[in-house]
């Protein structure tokens, strides 16, 4: 998929003005891809939750630290 059609995605079906909404259908949106996606979508989203777990690690002992 192109970044142009990734956009056009995020700006049209998956956008809703009020983000509560914009959140859920995002959510909606990505369990729906790991599902079609199986194993490697399940393994996608864990290594990208790690790495974000460990970046919000990362700048929380930054600004603890200053």
């Amino acid at each position: 998929m192109t970044t142009e059609r990734f956009n056009e995605l995020l700006n049209g079906p998956l956008h809703h003005p009020l983000p509560m909404f914009a959140i859920s259908r995002l959510a909606l949106a990505l369990h729906d891809v790991i599902e079609a996606t199986g194993q490697a979508g399940e393994d996608a989203l864990e290594k990208h939750c790690a790495a974000r777990e460990a970046r919000d690690g990362l700048e929380d002992e930054e600004d603890f630290h200053g």
